[in-house]
């Protein structure tokens, strides 16, 4: 199978244009043979006059005003000089914009200004705004060999860093050689999903502007984990990280600067300044990148600014440099409430990050008072409530219970969804199981609408069959060791609304005499407790489910995200080396080797065969419940803010709203 990204039609009439131009100056130049010298008859010279203006070279590009006078000025070369040969044309959403404007944001904290995340999604290859195809990028074009392990990619020639440095294939390749391939900065290699069953992909140079990678065996993954987070990270400015690395200074010296700097190893120093590019790049001002705009007033500071990147190498459809917003700054705020109140004003211009949809009926009712409206984008994860019982136990009471399916069963047959979607959504939702998306090819509606049903006495006789049936003088079941049976709901208050779910689940629940014990706590305590399997059940949102290969952690146990098996994944993912094996033959065990076998499968409808095979053992054992699909996306946006598309889906894998390409948004004047 041979694929390979394309240009549009009108980078291709473009280039086609510019093409025929070149021809046809040539064939008007005079021949390269010079004439036989004939003698010249003598003229009167003329009169003096003043000399005739030289005219400017007209540019096929144009670009923001200022710009514009720093050329003028000579401190800026033209925009032609800056832009690659084929910059990547985008397709305004609604118009051409207008040049100009400060883009007002919140962040809830110095960690939480988006830049190259989230505002500017510059990855090899990237998802269009549903998520439904995949479109070059940095890349302009890339090959597949037939045995899908060995891919080529093609870069734009002529693209260059927001310091004007060309960014070549030696960027990629300093990325593998000396920041994945040094021990001090990257102990265990490339990313795990660089790597075939443990074994790492090569990287080679092919020329300034091609690269390839090559896997030992197909990977019929790459290109969708390329597309998505996983691939946030694939370039480093070679010129600039070389100056703090020990294979290109003295090693002597950049000890000196790491104490100097309050670090004790070199590889310290060259983190700050160039490793985590998603961290470092909000913090670091001289750090140079290749994203719409670049940190000029860094983190913490508030308001954080970021000003234009005047190499970014992408055009409108008109031929302008793009982004049109001059300038963006994120205000530090206390929480996410202060940050929903600022929206509520008519404060931030366009924001989604930390809306909570919780506010809906107060955006509706300010919208024309703040002078915005309100968007209500699709979400590409299936549900905001993801509830993962914990069938690794650390107590084998426990895994008893929770690890027999009719508990399960029973959990999900005592919700009743109806009421959780009325008072938390709204009624803009509906139950459903954690399944792929029902736009998604993956989707099977069997599995997502299975065992929704609101049964209080099915659940009550599911229990009874595994032997619950003392109570103790309240109505509580009593586990087999005679303690009541207690479940901890336990959550960090970041996205979704489940303290309030948690208080309806405690009352539905005790109809089938569990109790349910619901525990608030911190974000960083919440990863402890589960990481050292303490937890009985946690709770999450979904995962990219309008692709669910990306990351399916709620169908199998894939990552330290995988809260309903947290031991399996580890002993997967360290190759038996810690963790817990999971039995031999069993369910669970069955859908990790099914996902292995996906992962080297290049065949897309082979890959959904496979996948429903993951469904079927979901719906069986119902590993992960579901509550309803998650409410919309809301997205608070200033009237005269355009180009931000009615409709979109929203998602990590996505890196929302970089899908959207803010690159084009706008002030309409």
């Amino acid at each position: 199978m041979k694929e390979r990204g394309k240009l549009t039609r009108r980078e291709f009439l473009q280039i086609s244009a510019l093409a025929t131009a070149g021809v046809m100056v040539t064939a008007c130049r005079a021949p390269s043979t010079p004439a036989p010298e004939t003698p010249e008859p003598a003229v009167e010279a003329p009169e003096e006059t003043a000399p005739t203006a030289v005219p400017e070279p007209v540019s096929q590009y144009n670009e923001a005003p200022e710009l514009a006078d720093m050329v003028k000025a000579g401190t800026l070369p033209p925009v032609d000089e800056r832009l690659p040969l084929e910059p990547l044309v985008v397709t305004p959403v609604e118009e051409v914009g207008q040049y100009g404007g400060v883009w007002h944001r919140a962040a809830v904290g110095p960690g939480d200004v988006q830049i190259g995340a989230r505002l500017s999604y510059e990855n090899l290859i990237r998802w269009n705004a549903d998520g439904s195809a995949m479109l070059p990028n940095v890349a302009k074009a890339w090959d597949i060999s037939a045995d899908g392990r060995v891919f080529t990619f093609y870069l734009r020639q002529g693209m260059k860093w927001s310091d004007g440095v060309p960014f070549t294939a030696d960027d990629i390749m300093f990325l593998y050689n000396d920041q994945w391939g040094n021990e001090d900065l990257s102990p265990t290699g490339l990313p795990g999903w660089l790597k075939m069953d443990g074994e790492p992909a090569v990287f080679e140079k092919v020329d300034d502007y091609t690269f390839r990678v090559t896997f030992p065996n197909p990977n019929g993954l790459f290109l969708t984990l390329a597309a998505s987070a996983d691939g946030l990270h694939f370039h480093r400015a070679a010129h600039y990280a070389k100056q703090f690395h020990v294979h290109y200074e003295d090693k002597e010296k950049l000890e000196q600067a790491a104490a100097d700097a309050g670090f004790e190893f070199w590889y310290q120093l060259y983190n700050s300044k160039a490793g985590n590019y998603w961290e470092v790049v909000r913090e670091n001002v001289d750090l140079p990148t290749i994203y719409a705009w670049q940190v000029i007033v860094p983190s913490p500071t508030s308001p954080t600014v970021l000003d234009r990147n005047k190499y970014y190498w992408k055009v409108d459809t008109a031929g302008n440099q793009l982004p049109y917003i001059d300038k963006i700054e994120h205000v530090l705020v206390e929480n996410a409430e202060v940050l929903n109140l600022k929206a509520i004003a008519g404060e931030l211009d366009m924001q989604l990050r930390h809306i909570n949809f919780a506010n809906f009926p107060l955006f509706q009712d300010a919208k024309e008072q703040g002078d915005y409206r309100v968007l209500q984008w699709l979400r590409g994860y299936i549900t905001d409530t993801a509830i993962a019982p914990n069938v690794v136990h650390k107590d084998p009471v426990m895994r008893e219970i929770i690890g027999d399916k009719r508990f399960r069963w029973a959990l999900s047959h005592g919700i009743n969804r109806e009421e959780i979607i009325e008072s938390v959504y709204l009624g803009m939702a509906e139950p459903n199981q954690v399944s792929p998306l029902s736009t998604s090819p993956f989707y099977w509606e069997e599995q997502a609408k299975s065992r929704l049903e609101y049964d209080v006495e099915l659940a009550n006789s599911l229990l009874d069959e595994m032997g619950l049936t003392e109570k103790d003088s309240e109505g509580y079941r009593l586990r087999p060791d005679g303690k009541r049976l207690v479940i901890n709901y336990e959550f960090a208050p970041i996205f979704g609304a489940w303290a309030d779910i948690g208080e309806l689940l405690t009352a539905q629940w005790k109809l089938l005499g569990i109790q349910l014990a619901v525990n608030q706590m911190d974000r960083t305590l919440f990863y402890e407790r589960k990481a050292a399997n303490e937890h009985d059940m946690g709770v999450w949102t979904g995962n990219g489910e309008f692709n669910p290969l990306i990351g399916p952690r709620w169908f199998m146990p894939l990552d330290h995200e995988s809260i309903q098996a947290i031991p399996y994944a580890t002993w997967f993912n360290t190759d038996g080396a810690e963790g817990e094996e999971p039995p031999a033959g069993s369910d669970i065990r069955k859908t990790r080797e099914i996902y292995q076998e996906i992962k080297v499968t290049v065949d897309p409808d082979k890959q959904q065969q496979l996948w429903r095979e993951i469904l079927e053992l979901n719906k069986e054992n119902l590993w992960v419940l579901g509550i309803a699909t998650a409410p919309p996306e809301l997205v608070i946006t200033k009237n005269n803010f355009r180009n931000v598309p009615d409709v979109a889906v929203s998602d990590w894998n996505l890196l929302t709203p970089g899908a959207t390409a803010p690159e084009q948004y706008f002030f309409k004047k």
